[in-house]
């Protein structure tokens, strides 16, 4: 009995760890509820985190072209004051020298030969492809949440494990130690089972501060970088209702649907435009204007009013057009090429996807017989402990505090291999793709 009371007196302490060492500040607002659980983890998916920030920069950004493009087309409305002093010419009928004129100017471009809708076509397909880009973004930060949440609940497992085989190495290496002055036991007994004892002391102690590095993780995925999490729930994973999913139809859903590939299409598209834009240059633009005027000063030349059309054709523009054009065609083949690139790219990582959940499928199947085992063995070990015929229950009870981690392992791996397979689908997020 002896073993089991400083058995369990190691642990307490271990066990109670999170909730003293890494506990939030109370006086921080909006803290994480206690435990934190991956459903409430997952719905802190704030633009206002700095990976997003940017992103939806690039849309703001691009929505304010979009606006401006609309506006080249509005009328424009100048109010003109001119304050002027003269010294008039003996023949003026009008000597006054105050020749001051206030006059309202309005103008309007009628028709541009494709100028305006090729601008508005292109802002449109750039803002299309930044709100496809936050949303990947999105889903991107959905995927960084769980796997930094995941390794929270890893990283106590280990550290539990490593916990419960120090205290029973400092229980052997106490009693062979005591047992050395008996003559049961040498020296160099006990000097091994020391350093076996120092190397676990060891293993204990990164695995602690693992315990405080991933919850830093966590919680900067988070976006409250003073709020780490003082415990996490365990999940409840659901990792075998679904098949096993076809390669060529998840992508051939990822060609349609996914975000990047469709952000780029989107790009390609307003490229397109802009060699429209470049050609533009050499073609006429047709405009109205109306003005009127008060002066100070009359003379017969000093209209009320005055309207007029105007069409400006440029007869010559030197190599310029041709530049911009040519320019604008090279961006297009650099973006379909970056399109085939990443068609491939996104292949190949659904092939490998979809064979590791294979793989992942029969080691979870492997990991839970070998639980079942180790339990079975602890059952059978604490069983003759009380017995008093066997005393290696400590590391039975290692065994299966291993036993369970590699299970929680592969079913977290399992999870996040479906939930990659559903961002390059498109599909991770239940919402349409809006902030």
């Amino acid at each position: 009995m002896q073993f089991k009371s400083c058995l369990v007196l190691c642990l307490v302490p271990a066990l109670l760890l999170p909730l003293n060492a890494f506990s939030a500040d109370e006086n921080i607002p909006d803290s994480l509820p206690e435990p934190l659980t991956l459903e409430y983890a997952l719905t802190l998916i704030d633009k206002q985190h700095p990976d997003l920030q940017v992103i939806d920069a690039n849309l703001q950004n691009a929505q304010s072209s979009y606006l401006q493009a609309q506006a080249n087309d509005d009328f424009k409305v100048n109010l003109k004051a001119d304050a002027r002093w003269i010294e008039p010419s003996k023949l003026s009928p009008n000597q006054s020298k105050e020749d001051h004129r206030l006059g309202l100017v309005v103008n309007k471009t009628i028709y541009d030969f494709g100028l305006h809708s090729a601008q508005l076509a292109k802002t449109e397909q750039e803002v299309a492809s930044q709100d496809l880009l936050y949303f990947d973004a999105r889903q991107g930060q959905y995927l960084n949440i769980m796997k930094k949440y995941f390794a929270v609940v890893l990283a106590d497992l280990q550290f539990y494990r490593y916990n419960e085989e120090m205290a029973v190495a400092y229980i052997q290496y106490d009693r062979m130690n005591k047992r050395k002055e008996l003559g049961q036991y040498t020296e160099l007994d006990v000097v091994q089972k020391e350093a076996e004892y120092q190397r676990i002391r060891r293993l204990r102690t990164f695995s602690q501060n693992q315990q405080r590095v991933t919850r830093a993780l966590l919680a900067q995925a988070l976006n409250k970088p003073k709020n780490l999490p003082a415990t996490v729930a365990k999940p409840e994973l659901d990792v075998t209702s679904r098949k096993l999913p076809d390669v060529e139809a998840v992508q051939k859903q990822a060609h349609e649907n996914n975000a990047v590939l469709r952000a780029l299409h989107a790009q390609l598209e307003a490229a397109k435009n802009s060699i429209e834009i470049a050609r533009a240059g050499a073609r006429p633009v047709l405009s109205a204007g109306l003005e009127a005027y008060e002066y100070k000063r009359e003379l017969a030349s000093s209209d009320k009013w005055r309207a007029g059309i105007t069409l400006d054709v440029p007869l010559w523009s030197g190599e310029r057009v041709d530049a911009a054009v040519a320019k604008a065609k090279a961006n297009v083949y650099k973006l379909e090429a970056q399109l085939s690139q990443q068609e491939f790219l996104i292949n190949q990582k659904i092939l490998e996807l979809c064979l590791a959940l294979e793989t992942l499928k029969i080691k979870y199947e492997e990991d839970l017989v070998a639980m079942n085992f180790t339990e079975l063995s602890l059952d059978k070990t604490r069983a003759l402990y009380e017995q008093e015929m066997q005393t290696d229950l400590g590391y039975a009870m290692v065994r299966f505090s291993e036993a369970e981690r590699n299970v929680m392992d592969t079913k977290f791996k399992i999870t996040l291999a479906w939930a990659q397979l559903d961002a390059l689908s498109g599909n991770l997020l239940s919402n349409t793709i809006k902030k």
